[in-house]
């Protein structure tokens, strides 16, 4: 089908959605995004926790210095109508950005563009690009060591900008070409703090869950959820800095976000994790938020929004 693109609140199609190669946000890495799952059950699509994201995005723009000229209830209301004219969609992607072409790095006409794009990842981008695309149910992953997450000295962690994720590509891309599906970063001190992509949990050998806080780590909206589900389940955690003992003895490791949702580490620079498979606090987890996902929780029902 022809996906329809909400740009600055027209709709233009998808091949027509061009931005200036010396564009500020192509050339200085200012994009703001955010990346929206959709559920769709019984014919009813939903948005997972609309909220949460478009406050993120906001709070990302502020963060950065992004001007953002539309209220949360416009982005709210943009954002649904887009799903609205694109059926079949999967995932939303709200892009703020600096569209001029400037010299310096401080824009001259800092005025920000918004575009909204809902679509069918696999449709409507893997399958018409050249090479396969890289997709694993159960992780084997590099640890990197060299290659640090990110600073909040330089950049905090928690602003979701296109800059913010160049250091931790290239390390990806590495390890990729060594044969593993993702890398699991740590900070300058050696502790364990999330994925490029992604936040990192792992289960102790006392059953007990831990993640890096929040204040060194992106914040994730579905980690966010897994740490309510616990809660909930009674599971017992712990958000503190993890050192690297603790990843090398863990029961169990996963990762979480908008793409992956919950997804087992099995292997960890080739060892196996636990009895290297999908472990049962993972599972159980991993399970409840489907359930979540597919409207049949009422606790959490109030985290889709449908339209």
């Amino acid at each position: 089908m022809q996906r329809k693109i909400w740009v600055n609140g027209d709709y233009i199609n998808w091949e027509d959605a061009q931005v200036h190669i010396l564009s500020h946000s192509h050339q200085r890495g200012s994009l703001i995004f955010g990346f929206i799952p959709i559920f769709e059950n019984d014919g009813v699509v939903s948005l997972f926790r609309l909220n949460d994201h478009v406050d993120r995005l906001f709070t990302s723009c502020a963060s950065a210095g992004i001007p953002l000229d539309y209220s949360a209830s416009d982005i709210h209301l943009a954002i649904k109508d887009t799903v609205k004219k694109n059926p079949g969609s999967k995932f939303v992607k709200i892009s703020v950005y600096i569209a001029s072409i400037e010299i310096d790095v401080v824009p001259q006409d800092s005025f920000s563009t918004v575009a909204i794009a809902a679509y069918e990842p696999m449709e409507d981008i893997a399958a018409k690009n050249s090479q396969p695309f890289h997709s694993s149910r159960e992780l084997s992953v590099w640890l990197e060591k060299e290659k640090h997450q990110r600073r909040s000295d330089i950049i905090p962690p928690q602003i979701k900008i296109a800059g913010n994720y160049t250091s931790s590509m290239m390390a990806k891309w590495q390890a990729r070409k060594n044969g593993y599906d993702e890398i699991i970063l740590t900070d300058e001190s050696g502790f364990i703090t999330e994925a490029p992509t992604s936040n990192v949990f792992l289960v102790n050998q006392d059953d007990v869950l831990l993640t890096a806080p929040e204040e060194e780590v992106l914040y994730g909206i579905t980690r966010k959820s897994i740490l309510d589900i616990a809660d909930n389940e009674g599971i017992k955690t712990k958000v503190e800095r993890i050192p690297l003992s603790e990843l090398e003895n863990a029961k169990e490791v996963f990762i979480t976000s908008s793409s992956h949702l919950v997804c087992p580490v099995i292997k960890i620079d080739n060892k196996p994790v636990g009895r290297g498979g999908i472990g049962v606090l993972t599972d159980k987890l991993k399970q409840r938020f489907l359930k979540i996902s597919k409207g049949q929780d009422s606790f959490f029902s109030d985290w889709l929004d449908s339209i």
